[in-house]
């Protein structure tokens, strides 16, 4: 500032007191002390006056660095009560607003009074900017804001609506309108909130009908002098997350039943115990009161049951429900007594081979989505399973018969044969084992072919069949030698039933390979006393050197080994 302005601000007050009669009345001393910036401009724009607080912006305006206040005060000279302008000027630090009053005096000498408003302008803006910040995330987010009066009420939704209610539908009304279970207390305790909760799963419902699961966010809201008023809050809609939730966890839970299941059934190697297993397994993966498994016969159309697990009265329940079955596709559920019954036909390569049963409780909730799946998925693995128990029976069948004739091959009866011999050592039963040997066999080969001797040892095989027991073990031993074992037979019963063979047997001679050697047989046989301790190696013994004692005598009859331990020759009968 030069001396000439000096001058001027000290002679300010002396031409404002002259002034005064013209215009404002104003106090110089007040001017001059007062907090708030003052100053006096003239016509022109040029400060003739400033207080404290306004010596830099008079500088300013003297250095030109605010030309828009010769506008100003041209304009509040001109204009009665004076001008109020809200200036924007650049600073270092940004931008400054001024609320600028220029007040008209005398001499055309202007008061003006700048008021610097940049932090209330900033606060204002910032508060628009926020709650429009908020406005856009409300519009644009899934979740929807809310908030409940003291009464528990809505008094304010989103704008967007919520569940498929419109905002106007819900305002006014109570949230527990719409919970589906009217029991949760978690849904007062969040919409009347007193303290402050996060992600509170509720479950609700829509406007049309369905159930929406919101993750609810609330806090309360209080005066200033602590009086609670309500409870305001977000909603998130998180059905679609719960589902997917529970379809794996209801995935986990079938993979782990069915990993139970499968594996109960692979820790067995026999077959038959491996339906057993899945009966069982499946009956307590699925808690049911009993699991019945069929089979289909590989030689007829007829179904058996081959495993059950639970109490024997429920056999004739899974039966029935076998029977329904069998007029349905492949599914079968109703109530049979006092049971609910659910039936699936097992397959294997699209070809069906048997069946399971599941019995549950009349009481038993419905099984539900994953049950049923794991209910399926068990059908599967035993049709599987009874597969695989059909070829363990067939390969058992193969290793234990002859190929030709399908009787007891070697082994075979000689594994059963010691069982029934070790039983009757706690009986008081007779038996009787009879060596069959065929008389002339090989010329019929030598002469005929083997063929010719295949069909001659197929109809001994048929004689021996057509005249033995169920009970009785008939076996070929190999080439024209077969075995019977009959249970129960005395000296005279096995007599009679060797007489009826040799007369039988008389067929064969159609077989012969010369008329002087017909095709016939030899018969051997030892008998087994009750009270016999004899062993069993001696028991065939006895039997096979009889047999070829008959051969020796001329063939074509039977005899009787001796008694145990003695000396005396067989009985030859002719």
């Amino acid at each position: 500032m030069n001396r000439d302005d000096k001058d001027a601000d000290n002679d300010m007050p002396e031409q404002i007191e002259n002034a005064s009669s013209q215009g404002f009345t104003l106090d110089p001393k007040v001017m001059a002390d007062a907090e708030a910036p003052v100053l006096v401009m003239d016509a022109q724009g040029t400060p003739l006056f400033a207080n404290k607080n306004a010596m830099s912006f008079a500088n300013g305006i003297r250095e030109g660095l605010f030309p828009e206040i010769n506008k100003l005060v041209m304009r509040a000279i001109t204009t009665p009560g004076g001008v109020v302008e809200l200036l924007t000027f650049e600073v270092q630090r940004g931008t400054a607003a001024l609320e600028l009053t220029a007040l008209p005096m005398a001499d055309n000498r202007v008061l003006l009074l700048p008021r610097d408003v940049s932090m209330d302008r900033n606060l204002r803006d910032a508060l628009i900017d926020s709650r429009q910040r908020y406005r856009d995330i409300v519009e644009v987010s899934s979740a929807f804001a809310w908030e409940t009066d003291e009464t528990g009420n809505f008094v304010f939704v989103s704008p967007r609506g919520a569940l498929g209610f419109k905002a106007e539908n819900l305002v006014g009304r109570s949230p527990l309108e719409f919970l589906l279970d009217t029991a949760d207390q978690d849904s007062e305790i969040v919409f009347r909130s007193q303290k402050a909760v996060r992600d509170v799963p509720i479950w609700l419902r829509r406007a049309n009908g369905s159930a929406a699961c919101l993750a609810v966010s609330s806090t309360p809201v209080y005066t200033r002098d602590g009086r609670w008023t309500g409870t305001r809050g977000l909603a998130h809609d998180i059905t679609e997350q719960r589902r997917r939730e529970s379809e794996i966890a209801t995935a986990r839970n079938r993979d782990r039943l069915m990993t139970y299941i499968v594996r109960t059934m692979r820790d067995e190697i026999d077959p038959t115990l491996v339906l057993k297993g899945a009966a069982d397994a499946s009956a307590r993966a699925l808690a049911c009161a009993g699991c019945a498994i069929f089979r289909r016969s590989d030689t007829s159309d007829e179904i058996e049951i081959v495993a059950c697990h639970g109490p024997d009265d429920l056999d004739p329940i899974a039966k029935q429900a076998l029977k329904k079955l069998g007029k349905t596709d492949d599914t079968f559920e109703a109530e049979i007594d006092e049971y609910r019954v659910l039936a699936q036909r097992c397959h294997y390569h699209q070809r069906a081979n048997g069946a399971v049963v599941f019995i549950f409780n009349a009481d038993h909730p419905a099984p539900n989505e994953g049950e049923r799946a794991i209910m399926t998925e068990v059908s599967d693995q035993i049709g599987i399973a009874i597969e695989q128990a059909a070829q363990h029976d067939r390969i058992v069948t193969l290793s234990r018969t002859d190929g030709l004739t399908g009787l007891l091959n070697r082994r075979a009866f000689f594994d059963e044969l010691t069982r029934r011999h070790a039983r009757l050592l706690h009986e008081d039963m007779p038996a009787s084992l009879m060596y069959v040997d065929m008389d002339n066999f090989k010329l019929v080969n030598d002469v005929h072919g083997h063929q010719t001797g295949d069909e001659a040892i197929l109809a001994l095989t048929q004689i021996l069949l057509e005249n033995t027991r169920p009970i009785d073990l008939v076996a070929r031993l190999g080439g024209d030698e077969f075995v019977i074992w009959l249970d129960g037979a005395d000296m005279a019963t096995a007599s009679q039933r060797a007489r009826i063979l040799l007369d039988k047997s008389a067929a064969l001679s159609s077989f012969s390979g010369a008329k002087d050697q017909p095709l016939g047989i030899s018969v051997g046989i030892a008998i087994r006393e009750p009270d016999s301790k004899e062993p069993l190696e001696q028991l065939v013994l006895r039997a096979d050197q009889t047999m070829y004692q008959v051969k020796k005598h001329g063939k074509g009859s039977f005899g009787i080994a001796a008694p145990p331990g003695s000396d005396d020759p067989a009985k030859i009968e002719d």
